[in-house]
């Protein structure tokens, strides 16, 4: 419940957020006063021509409710026009926007901000909180069911064989050898499935170990709250630790399969020191992560949450080189496309994440495959009048340059988080 309300806290933030934003263009409702309440001009039509306010202000909580359903739901009837056309018809939205059609659809910042608060709150609505009970991840036991059931079926054929060849005597050449082929068969399913098996078994059971490390410390974390505030001592920084290993708590969940690769014999994170130039203070500065990882998980996630926006100018430059020698695209065009673009991305993300979430992953994998390249082609295709080939093969370094400035992004959120 805690989750849930965390997340509509988010999206009505992000709302408001993007509604500072995007400001209110043609949406006025008449006007019974005859001068701006706010600069005391001369009115002539729904709204001040000297500052832009509302010709008509109110003070009913009724109107106060409804601004707060518009900033939530509504961005004034604009965001009807705008995600059709985001989904659909990207170029034609990024050029007619770059053209100067601007009181139509919400701006790409305006959106982009909203996005952003929707996917963090889908992301903390979707990863399940970190209870008390410990799991093993469900990848476990199909392996282990697969691997007992094949090698069941090899023994059990030994087994038929060997009796074959008690019976018949006469042929136990032939037997001998079909019993030494399915015994290699045999040994070749230990050291694969087996072994496979017994890594994530010991990659398990150091899971369970770290997950139960981590309710320990959310309890204690918990208790020494409890007592800093009855007496009065400051909690920011419990308040941080306890946030960050809650979050490790819902990560640690989610990551399960992954962990049998990051421990060594002693159990604890491997870290291999970087060698280059500067790399002294980052090597410090992760190993110093180490000792709390929850407090590192928290503070990527919350830089994340503060530096998305980086994404834009990070992005911007690699859109630049594809168009560099078209000199009637500005920086600006760039911009506009890149925004609508990564705001596109997320919304599709989320999509994408609750259809899987709730039983619907081909389709969802499937939209997540294949749609984003396409989508890519007609927003250049459009947005800048190019040719289908032209198109194409922007598209395809386009798709290049996105994975680079998201692994630029990362780094930046994870050294951010080290430092």
């Amino acid at each position: 419940m805690s989750g849930d309300l965390a997340g509509a806290a988010d999206i009505i933030a992000g709302a408001a957020l993007a509604r500072a934003v995007e400001p209110e263009a043609g949406e006025g409702r008449g006007a019974a006063e005859r001068t701006c309440l706010n600069c005391g001009a001369t009115l002539m039509g729904a709204h001040c021509h000297m500052c832009g306010q509302k010709a008509h202000v109110h003070r009913t909580l009724h109107e106060f409710g409804h601004d707060i359903l518009h900033s939530v739901l509504h961005f004034d009837g604009k965001i009807w026009r705008t995600l059709p056309m985001l989904f659909w018809k990207p170029g034609d939205l990024t050029r007619r926007y770059v053209h100067g059609e601007r009181a139509k659809f919400v701006s790409p910042l305006a959106l982009f901000l909203f996005s952003v608060f929707l996917t963090f709150a889908t992301f903390n609505w979707l990863v399940p909180d970190g209870g008390s009970s410990v799991t093993a991840p469900q990848s476990i036991e199909s392996v282990r069911k697969e691997y007992q059931t094949d090698r069941k079926e090899l023994e059990d054929a030994i087994a038929v064989l060997e009796a074959e060849k008690k019976a018949d005597p006469a042929d136990a050449e032939r037997l001998d050898a079909k019993i030494a082929a399915t015994r290699e068969r045999l040994q070749r399913l230990e050291d694969r499935q087996g072994s496979q098996l017994r890594q994530m078994e010991a990659a398990n059971e150091k899971f369970q170990s770290e997950r139960r490390k981590i309710d320990a410390d959310i309890a204690g974390l918990e208790d020494d709250l409890e007592k800093a505030r009855k007496a009065g001592r400051p909690t920011q920084k419990l308040e941080e630790e306890l946030s960050g290993a809650k979050m490790a708590a819902r990560v640690i969940n989610t990551a399960a399969g992954g962990l049998e690769s990051g421990f060594d014999e002693d159990s604890e994170w491997t870290f291999t020191n970087l060698n280059f130039p500067g790399s002294g203070a980052l090597n410090k500065a992760v190993k110093t992560a180490q000792k709390n990882p929850q407090l590192l998980l928290y503070k990527i996630q919350s830089n994340a949450y503060k530096y998305s926006w980086s994404l834009i100018p990070i992005s911007v430059p690699f859109v630049w080189l594809l168009f560099f020698w078209r000199r009637r695209f500005k920086m600006f065009d760039h911009a506009v496309f890149v925004t609508y673009s990564i705001t596109f991305m997320m919304l599709l993300g989320i999509i994408c994440a609750v259809l899987i979430s709730n039983g619907f992953a081909p389709l969802g994998g499937m939209l997540l495959a294949f749609y984003p390249p396409i989508h890519m082609y007609r927003q250049i295709h459009h947005a800048y009048e190019t040719s289908r080939f032209g198109a194409f093969w922007r598209m395809c370094f386009l798709s290049f340059f996105a994975m680079t400035a998201l692994t630029l992004f990362t780094m930046l959120i994870v050294g951010l988080g080290a430092t």
